[in-house]
């Protein structure tokens, strides 16, 4: 199994982070994804990266940085991502939802992203919170990888992303309780299709109410086997060779 994104550089791990790893390792998880959201999370992932064979990193700023990066940020950024196991940007996007009012600035932050990723080579992991449209008429002009993670649309949304082969889409926690989701699932693309806990949060059913961790990636695939209407195994297959497409694990 592959965690394609966790956040084991949040501070809800910050006490036993070394069990929640031990326990993934000994459920099957064989690699996890740990995504930064600024400059501090970002160096945490790649130095968790660092400590373990399983653990890769990805870098980037959250669109909750809009207002308040510097330039110099970015530059940091760009000076991680020559690090062996960083294997991705992100999460970097557009959030209409929480984040900040002035979308122009998370407009321009989330492009200088994308620029440094093609210019890197590399990947990138979305983040979008009621800004579907606007996220695609931007990725769509680009001949890099994307991955909406933690899809939250329905099939609607999902159609769009069907004919774009650099288009990958992944799912967390809520393809077990949200009917809309799995709905979208039913017609995600099987070889661009990943899964991730996005942990500690969006718990999947039934833990909710818990924290969520790696380990736990094993209800999503569950799940996503069953709307598939594939064996554990198989859909387990899967979605391991499309991240390792996704991303370079080597």
């Amino acid at each position: 199994m592959t965690d394609t994104h966790c956040h084991l550089n949040d501070d809800k791990f910050s006490m036993d982070v070394e069990e929640v790893i031990k326990r993934a390792i000994d459920g099957g998880v064989k690699r996890m994804v740990v995504v930064g959201y600024d400059k501090i999370s970002s160096e945490k992932a790649l130095e968790l990266s660092s400590k373990y064979d399983e653990i890769y990193a990805s870098v980037g700023l959250h669109p909750y940085e809009a207002e308040t990066y510097r330039s110099e940020d970015l530059k940091h950024i760009e000076s991680l991502c020559l690090e062996n196991k960083v294997v991705a940007i992100g999460e970097i996007g557009l959030d209409y939802y929480r984040g900040p009012e002035n979308r122009d600035k998370q407009k321009a932050l989330f492009i200088d992203q994308i620029e440094i990723a093609k210019m890197m080579r590399k990947p990138v992991i979305l983040h979008v919170r009621d800004a579907f449209k606007d996220t695609f008429d931007i990725v769509k002009n680009y001949d890099l990888k994307f991955v909406f993670h933690s899809f939250s649309f329905g099939p609607k949304e999902m159609k769009y992303i069907l004919t774009y082969e650099n288009l990958f889409v992944s799912f967390s926690g809520m393809i077990t309780f949200l009917k809309y989701v799995r709905d979208a699932a039913k017609i995600s693309p099987i070889n661009r299709t990943l899964v991730e806990t996005d942990s500690p949060y969006l718990t999947p059913h039934p833990l909710r109410g818990r924290r969520n961790e790696p380990s736990f990636v094993k209800y999503i695939l569950k799940t996503l086997s069953e709307v598939w209407g594939l064996d554990f195994e198989s859909c387990e297959r899967i979605t391991d060779e499309n991240a390792s497409r996704f991303m370079d694990f080597d």
